[in-house]
Parts: C-alpha cells; structure tokens; sequence
C-alpha cells in the first residue's frame, strides 16, 4: 500500500504579504508583556514585532517561575 502523501497548507495570505509574525504585535501581546515587566522590574519594549513578543513573554514567564520557586 502506498502512504497518503501530504500536501503543504495554502495560506491565505497574498504573495509578498509581510507574514503575522513580522507584524508589530497585537494589543493583547502589549498588554500582557506590559504587565510581565512591570513584575519583573524589565523594561518594556513596544516596538516588537508579533513573534518577538511571544518569546519575550515566555522568557519572562519563565524567569519569574523561576524566580518564585526559590
């Protein structure tokens, strides 16, 4: 029997269309990275794109796990 073959996802986005993730991020990114910083005592950078603040608020979810685990 021959596998099913997959076939790549079409996206829904144009050609040349900046992808999401290079797009500035969302309000409710902001929002919650604000309050991140704010916990953490770190600066907050509002210029990030959508996929920088994703890792930013998982580094300081992170860090402040980490942080109160002490």
């Amino acid at each position: 029997m021959i596998p099913p073959t997959v076939t790549p996802e079409m996206s829904d986005r144009e050609p040349g269309t900046p992808d999401s993730s290079d797009s500035p991020m969302t309000g409710d990114q902001a929002d919650l990275l604000r309050a991140l910083c704010e916990e953490a005592s770190e600066p907050f950078n509002a210029s990030l794109t959508q996929r920088e603040a994703l890792d930013r608020i998982e580094e300081l979810r992170d860090s402040l796990n980490t942080n109160q685990n002490l």
